[in-house]
């Protein structure tokens, strides 16, 4: 059995030690934007959500991180970190509640920015890709 659960800013400080080392696993892939130390501060001013998949012996295995965008037209959740073990086993329970949490928080999409292996397991859940986004750090000319 696995059991997901949002944590509520307040009680950050008494679950970060077991979740930064997922955020940071999560975090890992990106180009620097923002770091774990930044993810606690976000979570903590409530800019963005942290959760929480543990298993019967309460062992944490999956930490994800969240935020709600708030474009002109329309209010999107986005996933901003997912890192964890066995993500096979647990990705749609994770997915199921994620969505049903953000359709209740005014949010009418869910994105996120993901490895190429990731968004091949999303679209098996009706995901798409929207977008491709590329990048390219400014400290070299061609």
């Amino acid at each position: 059995m696995i059991y997901i659960s949002g944590v509520l800013p307040e009680l950050l400080p008494h679950v970060w030690d077991d979740c930064e080392p997922y955020i940071a696993m999560g975090n890992s892939r990106g180009k620097e934007e923002q770091n774990t130390h930044d993810i606690y501060h976000k979570i903590k001013n409530q800019e963005m959500q942290l959760w929480i998949l543990s298993n019967d012996d309460k062992e944490i295995v999956s930490v994800l991180t969240t935020e709600i965008v708030e474009y002109p037209r329309r209010t999107t959740c986005r996933i901003v970190t997912l890192g964890g073990k066995d993500l096979d086993d647990w990705v749609e329970d994770w997915l199921n509640t994620l969505e049903t949490w953000a359709l209740e928080n005014g949010c009418e999409a869910i994105e996120t920015c993901c490895r190429k292996g990731f968004a091949k397991k999303l679209n098996k859940f009706g995901y798409e890709n929207t977008y491709t986004v590329l990048g390219k750090e400014l400290n070299v000319k061609h």
